[in-house]
């Protein structure tokens, strides 16, 4: 079955989605934390990088149980 993924974000609805303003969102592109694209003349978070990471990250380095 398909999962029902967003794969591009406006910066308003990923500050929304993890509970920080847009002022946030925003300083972690500047300082490169979030990868975005450009689209026309939008910039949109790019959910398909961030999950990516995650899943990569996540295989590197298993969880300890306690």
């Amino acid at each position: 079955m398909a999962e029902n993924i967003c794969l591009f974000f406006t910066i308003n609805m990923f500050a929304d989605s993890v509970g920080v303003t847009k002022r946030t969102v925003e300083g972690w592109i500047d300082r490169g934390f979030i990868p975005t694209v450009k689209i026309g003349k939008r910039r949109l978070v790019n959910g398909h990088a961030i999950r990516k990471q995650l899943e990569e990250s996540s295989d590197e380095s298993p969880i300890l149980a306690g």
